[in-house]
Protein backbone atom coordinates (compact mmCIF):
# COMPACT_ATOMS: atom_id res chain seq x y z
CA UNK A 1 0.00 0.00 0.00
CA UNK A 2 2.82 2.37 0.87
CA UNK A 3 4.98 1.30 -1.95
CA UNK A 4 1.84 2.11 -4.16
CA UNK A 5 1.65 5.73 -2.65
CA UNK A 6 5.31 6.04 -2.79
CA UNK A 7 4.93 5.25 -7.25
CA UNK A 8 1.25 7.62 -7.37
CA UNK A 9 3.35 10.43 -5.79
CA UNK A 10 6.24 9.79 -7.79
CA UNK A 11 4.64 9.84 -11.00
CA UNK A 12 2.22 12.97 -10.23
CA UNK A 13 6.08 15.23 -9.20
CA UNK A 14 7.33 13.98 -12.33
CA UNK A 15 4.29 15.77 -14.16
CA UNK A 16 4.37 18.76 -12.19
CA UNK A 17 7.77 18.83 -13.34
CA UNK A 18 7.39 18.34 -16.48
CA UNK A 19 4.35 20.96 -17.00
CA UNK A 20 6.81 23.94 -14.77
CA UNK A 21 9.40 22.95 -17.70
CA UNK A 22 6.86 23.58 -20.04
CA UNK A 23 5.46 26.41 -18.79
CA UNK A 24 9.36 28.02 -18.60
CA UNK A 25 10.03 27.79 -22.41
CA UNK A 26 10.45 31.26 -24.00
CA UNK A 27 8.91 31.14 -27.48
CA UNK A 28 11.22 31.17 -30.41
CA UNK A 29 11.69 34.84 -31.66
CA UNK A 30 9.69 35.30 -34.88
CA UNK A 31 11.74 37.26 -37.46
CA UNK A 32 11.31 40.49 -38.28
CA UNK A 33 8.02 41.13 -40.83
CA UNK A 34 8.37 43.85 -43.26
CA UNK A 35 4.67 45.65 -44.46
CA UNK A 36 4.60 47.47 -47.72
CA UNK A 37 2.27 49.78 -47.77
CA UNK A 38 0.98 50.95 -51.20
CA UNK A 39 -0.28 54.54 -51.74
CA UNK A 40 -2.39 55.19 -54.80
CA UNK A 41 -1.99 58.49 -55.96
CA UNK A 42 -4.83 60.93 -56.13
CA UNK A 43 -6.72 60.99 -59.48
CA UNK A 44 -6.58 65.05 -60.99
CA UNK A 45 -8.06 65.59 -63.42
CA UNK A 46 -5.70 66.83 -66.36
CA UNK A 47 -5.48 70.50 -67.40
CA UNK A 48 -8.05 71.54 -70.15
CA UNK A 49 -6.30 71.79 -73.28
CA UNK A 50 -7.16 74.64 -75.57
CA UNK A 51 -7.33 74.18 -79.86
CA UNK A 52 -6.80 76.61 -82.14
CA UNK A 53 -5.78 75.20 -85.42
CA UNK A 54 -1.77 74.82 -86.11
CA UNK A 55 -1.15 77.22 -82.85
CA UNK A 56 -2.27 77.08 -79.56
CA UNK A 57 -3.92 80.16 -78.31
CA UNK A 58 -3.34 81.88 -74.30
CA UNK A 59 -6.40 81.46 -72.77
CA UNK A 60 -9.11 84.06 -73.12
CA UNK A 61 -9.86 86.25 -70.32
CA UNK A 62 -13.52 86.40 -68.49
CA UNK A 63 -14.41 89.29 -70.84
CA UNK A 64 -13.62 87.50 -73.85
CA UNK A 65 -15.15 84.37 -72.76
CA UNK A 66 -18.40 86.03 -71.77
CA UNK A 67 -19.14 86.97 -74.81
CA UNK A 68 -21.54 85.34 -76.67
CA UNK A 69 -21.10 86.72 -79.69
CA UNK A 70 -20.04 83.51 -82.32
CA UNK A 71 -16.49 83.43 -83.55
CA UNK A 72 -15.38 84.41 -86.93
CA UNK A 73 -15.13 80.71 -88.65
CA UNK A 74 -13.22 79.67 -91.99
CA UNK A 75 -16.90 79.60 -93.46
CA UNK A 76 -18.05 83.46 -92.74
CA UNK A 77 -14.55 84.97 -93.87
CA UNK A 78 -12.95 85.57 -96.83
CA UNK A 79 -8.82 86.82 -97.09
CA UNK A 80 -6.33 88.40 -99.35
CA UNK A 81 -2.61 89.06 -98.64
CA UNK A 82 -1.93 93.06 -99.38
CA UNK A 83 0.67 94.47 -100.55
CA UNK A 84 2.93 96.41 -98.22
CA UNK A 85 6.92 97.84 -97.67
CA UNK A 86 10.12 95.78 -99.00
CA UNK A 87 13.54 97.09 -97.61
CA UNK A 88 16.92 95.56 -96.45
CA UNK A 89 15.84 92.21 -97.64
CA UNK A 90 12.52 92.21 -95.62
CA UNK A 91 9.28 91.78 -96.65
CA UNK A 92 5.74 93.39 -94.95
CA UNK A 93 2.47 92.88 -95.70
CA UNK A 94 -1.41 92.79 -93.93
CA UNK A 95 -3.58 89.44 -94.18
CA UNK A 96 -7.07 91.20 -94.40
CA UNK A 97 -9.79 89.05 -93.49
CA UNK A 98 -13.33 90.07 -93.97
CA UNK A 99 -17.13 88.60 -92.73
CA UNK A 100 -19.33 87.61 -95.17
CA UNK A 101 -21.92 85.87 -92.90
CA UNK A 102 -24.79 87.77 -92.44
CA UNK A 103 -24.59 87.98 -88.31
CA UNK A 104 -21.25 89.39 -86.24
CA UNK A 105 -18.66 87.65 -85.14
CA UNK A 106 -15.40 88.24 -83.37
CA UNK A 107 -11.60 87.49 -83.48
CA UNK A 108 -9.33 87.27 -80.48
CA UNK A 109 -5.13 85.96 -80.92
CA UNK A 110 -3.02 84.75 -83.76
CA UNK A 111 -4.62 82.19 -85.31
CA UNK A 112 -2.61 79.77 -88.00
CA UNK A 113 -0.67 79.96 -91.48
CA UNK A 114 0.88 77.34 -93.66
CA UNK A 115 2.10 78.26 -96.85
CA UNK A 116 1.32 75.90 -100.00
CA UNK A 117 2.40 75.51 -103.61
CA UNK A 118 0.04 75.71 -107.30
CA UNK A 119 -1.09 72.51 -106.32
CA UNK A 120 -2.12 72.99 -102.36
CA UNK A 121 0.93 70.69 -100.82
CA UNK A 122 2.34 72.93 -97.88
CA UNK A 123 5.87 74.55 -98.40
CA UNK A 124 8.36 75.32 -95.44
CA UNK A 125 6.39 77.58 -92.93
CA UNK A 126 7.32 78.69 -89.39
CA UNK A 127 4.63 81.09 -88.00
CA UNK A 128 5.51 83.02 -84.75
CA UNK A 129 4.00 85.28 -82.76
CA UNK A 130 5.06 89.53 -82.68
CA UNK A 131 2.37 91.13 -80.11
CA UNK A 132 2.33 93.91 -82.42
CA UNK A 133 -0.28 94.28 -81.63
CA UNK A 134 -1.07 91.50 -79.31
CA UNK A 135 -4.26 90.29 -78.51
CA UNK A 136 -7.63 91.78 -78.02
CA UNK A 137 -11.31 91.37 -78.70
CA UNK A 138 -12.16 92.25 -82.74
CA UNK A 139 -15.39 92.64 -83.11
CA UNK A 140 -16.69 92.30 -86.96
CA UNK A 141 -19.87 93.11 -88.61
CA UNK A 142 -20.68 91.64 -91.54
CA UNK A 143 -18.84 93.21 -94.22
CA UNK A 144 -15.97 94.55 -91.80
CA UNK A 145 -12.12 93.53 -92.16
CA UNK A 146 -9.76 92.58 -89.54
CA UNK A 147 -5.83 92.90 -90.21
CA UNK A 148 -3.20 90.53 -89.39
CA UNK A 149 0.64 92.23 -89.75
CA UNK A 150 3.50 89.51 -91.50
CA UNK A 151 7.08 89.88 -91.76
CA UNK A 152 9.49 87.71 -93.84
CA UNK A 153 13.15 87.67 -94.66
CA UNK A 154 14.23 87.75 -98.39
CA UNK A 155 17.36 86.64 -97.66
CA UNK A 156 18.96 83.29 -97.40
CA UNK A 157 20.02 82.46 -93.59
CA UNK A 158 23.76 80.50 -94.25
CA UNK A 159 22.16 76.88 -95.11
CA UNK A 160 19.91 78.00 -97.82
CA UNK A 161 20.81 78.02 -101.59
CA UNK A 162 22.20 81.83 -102.13
CA UNK A 163 21.57 81.20 -106.19
CA UNK A 164 18.46 80.75 -107.14
CA UNK A 165 15.08 80.53 -104.46
CA UNK A 166 16.15 80.43 -100.93
CA UNK A 167 12.90 78.04 -100.88
CA UNK A 168 10.56 76.25 -102.46
CA UNK A 169 8.50 79.43 -103.94
CA UNK A 170 4.85 79.61 -102.63
CA UNK A 171 1.53 80.57 -104.60
CA UNK A 172 -0.96 80.11 -101.47
CA UNK A 173 -1.83 79.88 -97.71
CA UNK A 174 -4.29 78.37 -95.69
CA UNK A 175 -4.96 80.82 -92.97
CA UNK A 176 -6.67 78.85 -89.82
CA UNK A 177 -8.84 81.69 -87.41
CA UNK A 178 -8.17 81.86 -84.10
CA UNK A 179 -9.44 78.96 -81.95
CA UNK A 180 -10.64 76.82 -85.37
CA UNK A 181 -9.59 73.99 -86.69
CA UNK A 182 -9.94 74.11 -89.93
CA UNK A 183 -9.04 76.85 -93.08
CA UNK A 184 -9.81 78.78 -95.71
CA UNK A 185 -7.05 79.79 -99.02
CA UNK A 186 -6.06 82.89 -99.85
CA UNK A 187 -3.49 83.47 -102.66
CA UNK A 188 0.43 84.17 -101.95
CA UNK A 189 1.87 85.26 -104.71
CA UNK A 190 5.21 86.65 -102.83
CA UNK A 191 7.77 84.17 -103.92
CA UNK A 192 10.25 82.23 -101.48
CA UNK A 193 10.31 82.85 -98.07
CA UNK A 194 13.61 82.29 -96.83
CA UNK A 195 14.73 81.21 -93.00
CA UNK A 196 12.95 78.26 -93.68
CA UNK A 197 9.93 79.70 -94.07
CA UNK A 198 9.97 81.89 -91.00
CA UNK A 199 6.85 84.35 -90.56
CA UNK A 200 5.91 86.60 -87.96
CA UNK A 201 2.77 87.51 -87.28
CA UNK A 202 0.75 89.78 -85.34
CA UNK A 203 -2.54 88.92 -83.36
CA UNK A 204 -5.92 90.29 -85.05
CA UNK A 205 -6.67 93.68 -84.91
CA UNK A 206 -8.94 96.18 -86.76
Amino acid sequence: MVRRRLMVTSVAVMTLGALSACGNDKPAAQPPQTVTVTETPTQTSPSPSVSSGSSSEPERPPSVRNDQTPRCGPTTLSGVIESGDAAAGNRYVKLAVTNTGSKACTLYGYGGLQLTNAAGAPTPTKLTRQPDPGPSLVRLEPGQKAYKNLHWGAVPDGTEPVEGPCEPASAGAKVIPPDETEPFMVKFDFGSVCEQGKIDGSAYYK
